[in-house]
Order: C-alpha cells, then sequence, then structure tokens
C-alpha cells in the first residue's frame, strides 16, 4: 500500500482489493461524506484528477479502476459486463468499511452506477444515497462509436496490431471533446498509457460483447424503482450521448434532474472540471 499526503496534509491512498479473485486499483483521499467516482470505457481514475483539489476538502473521494481498465487486472475471462463492475462497487465498499456513498459515472460509468442503485432494492439496507451521472445513458448509444469495432475479435485484433494506441486515443478523445485544441499530446498520452498494458484489448472486447448482448429493456423497465435522486449532466455539444436520449433516461427516473453545460462534448469532467464541480457540489450538499 502506498500512503501519500499533500501539503495540506489531506489522506491520500493509492491501494488494490481482491473482488472475486481479480486485484483492482483505487484510490481513497480526503474525509467527510463518500463519492465513489466510476469512469467510462477505455479510461481510467485519471479522467476526475481536474476535481480532486476543490472537492478533497469537502467529501471523502474514492476512485476505482474497473476490471480491464487503469491499473486493476485483466483476466481473460468473460467477466466484464456492467452487472460485474456493479458488483465491484459493492466489493469495494465493503472492503473501505462504507455505509453509504454517492456514485458518480460517467458514460458506461453511468450505467455501472444506476445498475448498483438498482441492486441495492434488495439489500437490507440502502448503500446508495444520490446518484450523479455525466452522460448518463440507458442506451447502447455510448459504445457505439467507441466500442463497435471491438465487437468483432479478427477487427479488433487487427487494429490494435497496426494502429499505435496514442493514434487510436487521439481518435477517441477528439470524438469525445467538443474544442479539439483541448486534446493535446499529454492528454493522449494520459488515456494511452493504459491501452498498451497487455490484456487492455481483451478487456475491452468482453466490455463490448456483454453489453450488446444485456437485457438493456429489462433495466430501463427498471429504473422507475430508482427513488433516490439522480443528477444528469450533458455536454452541450455531446456526439456520443445525444440530447434526446438523456432526456429519455431522465424520465425513466422518478428523481432525476437534467443539467446542460454549454460548450463541451462527452467528457465534461476533462473540458469544464469548474462548472461540473459545482454541479456536483450543489446536488450532493441538497437536503
Amino acid at each position: 500500500m502506498l500512503a501519500l499526503s499533500d501539503l495540506n496534509d489531506t489522506r491520500m491512498i493509492d491501494d488494490t482489493f481482491v473482488y472475486k479473485g481479480s486485484e483492482l486499483h483505487f484510490r481513497d483521499l480526503g474525509q467527510g461524506l463518500p463519492l465513489i467516482f466510476i469512469h467510462g470505457f477505455g479510461a481510467s481514475m485519471d479522467t476526475w484528477r481536474l476535481l480532486v483539489k476543490d472537492l478533497r476538502d469537502e467529501f471523502r473521494l474514492v476512485f476505482l479502476d474497473l476490471r480491464g481498465h487503469g491499473y486493476s487486472a485483466r483476466p481473460r475471462d468473460s467477466r466484464y459486463s456492467i452487472q460485474d463492475h456493479a458488483d465491484a462497487v459493492f466489493g469495494l465498499m465493503e472492503h473501505l468499511g462504507l455505509k453509504s456513498a454517492v456514485l458518480v459515472g460517467h458514460s458506461l460509468g453511468s450505467g455501472v452506477a444506476l445498475l448498483a442503485a438498482l441492486n441495492e432494492l434488495s439489500r437490507p439496507t440502502r448503500l446508495v444515497s444520490k446518484v450523479v451521472l455525466l452522460a448518463g445513458s440507458a442506451y447502447p448509444e455510448q459504445l457505439r462509436f467507441f466500442g463497435r469495432w471491438l465487437g468483432v475479435p479478427a477487427i479488433a485484433w487487427l487494429a490494435t496490431q497496426l494502429t499505435p494506441a496514442s493514434l487510436l486515443t487521439r481518435m477517441a478523445l477528439r470524438r469525445a471533446f467538443y474544442d479539439p485544441a483541448k486534446v493535446t499530446d499529454s492528454l493522449i498520452e494520459l488515456y494511452a498509457k493504459y491501452q498498451r498494458i497487455p490484456g487492455t484489448i481483451y478487456a475491452l472486447m468482453w466490455t463490448v460483447r456483454n453489453f450488446i448482448t444485456a437485457d438493456i429493456d429489462l433495466v430501463r423497465r427498471s429504473l422507475s424503482q430508482i427513488q433516490i435522486p439522480v443528477l444528469n449532466i450533458l455536454g452541450e455539444h455531446d456526439r456520443i450521448v445525444p440530447r434526446s436520449t438523456a432526456e429519455a433516461l431522465s424520465k425513466l427516473l422518478p428523481q432525476c434532474s437534467l443539467e446542460i453545460i454549454d460548450g463541451v462534448g462527452h467528457i465534461p469532467q476533462e473540458e469544464s472540471p469548474e462548472a461540473v464541480i459545482q454541479l456536483i457540489r450543489k446536488f450532493v450538499l441538497a437536503p
């Protein structure tokens, strides 16, 4: 375990825990009401880095690298479904002894957060108090661009063999960002470095295949059972999750509000972290 502290002597821990035989990487810092951050497809906990400074003094921030992502394990099995990821979130809560938390999910992570909120309905106590979604959707569109070609193993293998990770990452980020000037070489490397870890393409391939075969209609029909407050944050120029899709999700959830951030695309926490921080803080602290 690696324990670090910043200039304000605020606790920060990078560690791993074993869930169903897989070692998953997480970061735990700050104190107060726990917020658990769940990144999107092909990303890592690094996608939340711009939110830390302004939130860590008010909340306990817990960041998880999903199975097959970041520095978490990449076993060669098929357990990369949204359900598997949602179960791991509860595994992390149990590992940390958390009795309640707010879940914050981006894109694919929004599906994980919503499914976790659904799963807890069968538990004796409420573990999820609120949910924040960024580019939240209950529809398959969110993986259509990033993962469609990964659904065919031969194409996935050929593409990754012939195309450098940095180029694939650049293409994905340019699609996800509204302002192309913000897709810098350093940002590309921040995301691409994890794609070079052996087993990543296998894990992403199974994530897509599980998503495609999942009973999304059943999940959508069940969303009305989530009776806790939900905030969905969408970029005005999101080309992956259309506004109509986000609005449809909001109608399925009894207590969901939709906030649109101007001038950003699919990853609001990267392009407009200040706006995201403000919305999260206001929503989480509301009675």
